[in-house]
This record gives C-alpha cells, structure tokens and sequence, in this order.
C-alpha cells in the first residue's frame, strides 16, 4: 500500500514542478519547480528500489540527492549574483536591467 501511495505523490509532485516550470517567470520559481520535477523522480526511484529490494537503485538514488544538493546550492549562488549585479528576478529582464550592460 505505501508504494502506491508513493507513487501518487511523485506523480501529484511532478505535476506540480511541471506546472511551475511552464506557467512562472520568476527565476526563483522556476528553479525550485526543476528541483520539485527531480525530487519526484528521486521519489520514484527510491521507492521502488525499496519495493523490489533492489539495493543498487538506493545508492544511485543517494547519489543523485547530493547531486541535487550541489546542483541547489549553485543555482541559488547564481542567482544571488545575478540579482546582485542587475537587481532583476525574472530571467527575460536580465539583459535590461545592471549597471554592466553594454
């Protein structure tokens, strides 16, 4: 029953992530929907290593957390430093806001 009930909630965070990639022009937002889309897939995974007691799939799951971690910690970082440098959030407007544009 719990592998089910994992499944309908990767599934439900997937559409979620989708949704929030397709429909928001905030950086921000879109980023933590791509982080939303890779946790359900994480989610899958890990859930049915478990189910099918497939060992290897949990440290793969594993190392794909880290990666995603990392891959968190530098989007964040990036947009730190594009918001510094040219005080805009939303992607489309980068080129024209900043002091350092041409």
């Amino acid at each position: 029953m719990s592998f089910e009930i994992d499944m309908i909630f990767a599934i439900i965070l997937f559409a979620i992530g989708l949704y929030g990639v397709t429909n928001k022009a905030d950086f921000l937002r879109i980023f933590f929907s791509l982080e939303m889309l890779l946790n359900a897939v994480i989610l899958v995974l890990a859930s049915s290593a478990y189910h099918f007691g497939m060992t290897q799939n949990l440290a793969i799951a594993y190392i794909v957390i880290v990666i995603a971690t990392l891959e968190a910690a530098a989007g964040v970082l990036i947009f730190l430093l594009s918001n510094r440098i040219t005080k805009e959030v939303i992607p489309d407007k980068l080129d024209e806001g900043g002091k350092y544009n041409d």
